[in-house]
């Protein structure tokens, strides 16, 4: 017998060992075993290899414990806790950066921009003005929210890069072109369409409510007028409202055509009906609630 011969398995007998044939099965057995318990722990790690999770840092901390457990159901609890370790060092190591490093990284981010940033509160949660945009970061979830009118634009990582670019983002889609001219001849013929329909008020006041959709309507393009369909509308939201308002009170343009242009202040509990008002504001996040809008003839016009 040669050596080569002495380790080859040997043949089922009465006794019940293993035919090679049974011993090579059986190892392969466990290997698709071994692999199928492997290909469902990289699946369990997969949320920790997508941005999109660490959006609320907050929910991380259960996502690892999950995780955990499912690796101890497989049996691999020993080879996922090293890269466990790493995910829960590098969730540490995202905070300590928010509280210590983002504030002078956003000034920075911000001045490569030419933006103009200001702090307005320090305390949780953080407050800045991106003129012309308010900027909200909860250090503690990690996010960030970009809103004007006190209306939310968009939310994004709490990182200095991100929020430059989402405010680049919102300034793209609020801030394009605008004609004055334009923007007042569609509120005032909304505005007229609305007093027509019956829903004005004493002194022809017409709620931002009601008011809106006509405008909506106004500044519909081409295509949805020759055919109006949902695909060929364009939605116009209060916190574009609120921005094409500013940007025609910066242009000192309220007054045209004989007609001046005017928002009714929101008072007492009208004020906290948000659904119903709008809060104006300036680059600078000055304003007030608006309830209606009115057009009246404007000083020595007919």
């Amino acid at each position: 017998m040669t050596e080569t011969d002495e380790q080859i398995p040997p043949v089922a007998s009465a006794g019940g060992a293993l035919s090679m044939e049974q011993e090579v099965a059986e190892v392969a057995d466990g290997w698709k075993a071994e692999s199928k318990a492997l290909s469902l722990l990289a699946a369990a790690f997969a949320p920790f290899t997508r941005e999109s999770s660490y959006r609320d840092m907050t929910k991380v901390p259960a996502l690892i414990e999950k995780t955990r457990q499912k690796a101890a159901d497989l049996g691999l609890g020993d080879r996922a806790e090293v890269l466990l370790g790493r995910v829960t060092e590098g969730l540490q190591a995202r905070r300590k950066s928010l509280y210590e490093n983002l504030a002078k990284d956003l000034r920075a981010a911000c001045d490569a921009r030419g933006l103009d940033m200001k702090v307005l509160r320090r305390e949780e949660p953080v407050e800045v003005r991106i003129l012309p945009l308010g900027v909200t970061i909860d250090r503690v979830k990690g996010r960030a929210t970009l809103h004007f009118a006190r209306q939310t634009i968009i939310e994004c990582s709490a990182d200095a890069e991100e929020i430059v670019d989402a405010h680049q983002k919102t300034m793209g889609m609020l801030g394009g072109h605008f004609d004055a001219e334009a923007f007042f001849a569609s509120c005032h013929k909304a505005w007229s369409a609305a007093c027509g329909a019956g829903d004005a008020g004493a002194g022809d006041r017409v709620e931002i409510l009601n008011f809106l959709p006509y405008l909506a309507l106004q500044l519909q393009a081409k295509a949805f007028r020759i055919e109006p369909l949902p695909g060929n509308f364009r939605g116009y939201s209060r916190a574009q409202f609120a921005f094409d308002v500013m940007q025609l009170r910066n242009l000192k343009r309220f007054t045209q055509d004989g007609w001046r242009f005017n928002l009714g202040v929101a008072t007492g509990t009208t004020a906290s009906k948000k659904d119903r008002t709008i809060f104006f504001e300036d680059e600078n996040g000055n304003g007030e609630f608006k309830l209606t809008v009115f057009f009246v003839r404007a000083e020595g016009s007919r």
